[in-house]
Formats: C-alpha cells, structure tokens, sequence
C-alpha cells in the first residue's frame, strides 16, 4: 500500500480526464465523487475508477461529449436520458432536477436510462439532504454479478440502495449500501491488495464457498445480502431502478456497455408534512436519544453517516491508502496520456 495526499490525487484526477476531452468543470465532479468515496471509507467506489472509466472513455462506452437530458416531465416527475456520458453527469443532473421538483411539489420522482456507472449513491441522497430534502435512491447494475436468493449463477447486478434525511447538523443520516453482501469493487480492492475475502462473499464457479476474490472473474457470483432480505431489495432495485426507467436489466445477460446504472430518485419535502424545523428537530431528539442506548461492550453505538465523516476526517489528515497494482494502473494511464504526476508518496 501507498499513500498519496488528497488534492494531489484529486489534481491528478482532473488531468487525467480533462487530457481525454472532458471539461474542467466535468472533471472536477467526476473525481470528486471518486476521491470523496475514498475519504469516507469506500475505496470499492474511489480512485481505482480512474483506469476503469479511462478505458471505457477509449472503448467508446463513456461518451464525453454527450450531455443527459430531459426526455419526459411533469411538475413533480422527470425522465432524463443520460447519452451515455460520465454517469455521475447524469446523477447529478438527477438529483437538482429531483430537489428542485421536490421543493416545489413537496414530492417528486425522477428517472434516467442511458446512464454509465454513477459511482457511490450515497453522494447524491447525501447531496440533496445538504438541500433540505429527503431522498431515497435505487440503481440496478446492469452487468450480472450477484445471485438470487437460492439461485446459482449470477443473474442481477449489486443493485444499490441509499436513503438519506436532513437532521439539523452538518451530518446527514445517511444509508447506502448494495444488495448484494459487499460491493463489486470490495472484491476488485482484495484482488489488487492480494488479500483473502470472507467466506460468506461469493461462491465460485461450481457455487463452492470460496475465499479467493479471483473466482468471481472465473465464473463465481456474489450473494445477496440477508438471504431473501437482500434478494427482495436487489429486486426492488431492478423494478425500480431498470423496469421504471427503461434501462436495461440483469436479464438478458448482454455485455456492452459494461454495468450500467438505470437510477429512480424519489424526493420528499418534509414541509410538505410536519415542516422542515419540526422535522428536523424531532430527527436530531430521535438520534440523540438511540446514541445515549447501552452499547455491547467494547462497541460504541453510532448513526449511519457517523462512520463516513470520522474516517473522512483521518483520512483528509493523513492520505488515502492506495493499493499498489491500482496505483500502478493509474502509473501506466499516465503514461500512455503523457501526464506527469508530480504526487507525492508515503
């Protein structure tokens, strides 16, 4: 493992997608969500990006000059077709328009099809309760990877999911998480780290328990999270996220563009309810109220969101690990663009 100082690896960021065509101000969004993931605590979702959407820029799957837009709408819906461009673009262009409907209709719900991999949804939901406003997000994955409960074979996709309140202070509650046991990119970090995974991952090709995060590419799938729990919300990401919006499914199993995200927002005022200062003043009680509960011994009890900002904080100090095949990707990309890092290494 290396360890490189946040703006110098959100810098070399901005180089390296503005050196393939796209606008500073693209960029500098694309990698902020990246590096952003990285800070609090996802590394399955950061900086390793960098090499895999460069290649599917070079494949022509990532459509740098293309803009999503609006292809339906009402006064509190929308559909948006993202032309295939970055898909956190597409995400961001998602949320404001859900947020901006939302505060206008109290409720609002907002589509997009046509949309690459958006990267950690908890960005946005987090993004529109910075806005006042409640949110829930689905995203199917259309790239099977993950199993149905008491199936063989991959079939659906991580399918995330993310919720997110205001609460009156600078931390949003906050929840997102895959349906499936971890995320894809968790088995993509313990294969560039050389490390073994848990048992109750993935299975391998012939649906053994493995821990060796090399049989989810030889044929291995991912398990749903909870059993029939999981498999119930990776569902519910499907429908909503794929069936609603039009996007593609897990099924059939087609291979290009590689994992797509079909995305449904749905947005809710809470002035349209009890008002925005009781809401959050009954939500900042509640949450106080579980953090002063009896934790198991040893364990500290903590609102979801909590995590994220603590090891944002350390990690905004010292650095962000980086494992050394991935960062020698990044090495190789470079390179082959002509940039010079100019990062400095721990």
């Amino acid at each position: 493992m290396i360890i490189v100082p946040v703006d110098e690896l959100t810098e070399l960021g901005v180089k390296i997608f503005t050196a393939q065509g796209a606008t500073e101000d693209q960029a500098r969004f694309l990698v902020d969500t990246l590096v952003e993931a990285n800070l609090t605590g996802h590394d399955s979702h950061g900086i390793h990006y960098y090499a895999k959407y460069s290649e599917r820029i070079n494949n022509g799957f990532i459509k740098i000059d293309q803009k999503p837009v609006i292809v339906k709408e009402t006064a509190s819906s929308a559909l948006i077709d993202g032309n295939w461009t970055f898909g956190q673009i597409t995400a961001k262009k998602l949320t404001e328009v859900a947020v901006e409907k939302a505060k206008k209709s109290m409720v609002a719900g907002v589509g997009a099809f046509n949309c690459n991999h958006i990267g950690r949804l908890g960005y946005y939901t987090e993004m529109a309760a910075k806005e006042n406003i409640i949110t829930t997000m689905y995203a199917n994955v259309g790239n099977p990877s993950v199993s149905v409960h008491n199936g063989l074979g991959k079939t659906f996709g991580t399918n995330p999911y993310s919720a997110s309140v205001p609460t009156g202070s600078d931390t949003p509650f906050l929840v997102d998480y895959a349906s499936s046991v971890v995320a894809h990119g968790k088995i993509s970090v313990a294969r560039a780290k050389h490390t073994k995974i848990p048992k109750h991952w993935t299975r391998d090709m012939y649906g053994r328990v493995t821990d060796d995060p090399n049989d989810i590419y030889d044929g291995g799938w991912l398990l749903p999270f909870g059993e029939y729990k999981g498999y119930g919300l990776q569902m519910i990401s499907e429908l909503l996220g794929a069936v609603l919006t039009g996007s593609r499914t897990g099924l059939p199993h087609i291979r290009e563009p590689p994992a797509p995200n079909g995305v449904f927002m749905l947005a809710v005022n809470p002035e349209g309810f009890i008002g925005l200062d009781a809401f959050k003043e009954k939500t900042a009680q509640l949450l106080s109220d579980v953090k002063k509960l009896t934790p198991v011994s040893g364990e500290r009890i903590l609102i979801p969101g909590e995590p994220e900002k603590e090891t944002k904080a350390q990690r905004l100090r010292d650095g962000i690990e980086i494992p050394e095949d991935t960062w020698g990707e990044i090495m190789k990309l470079c390179n082959r663009l002509g940039i010079e890092t100019g990062v400095t290494q721990k």
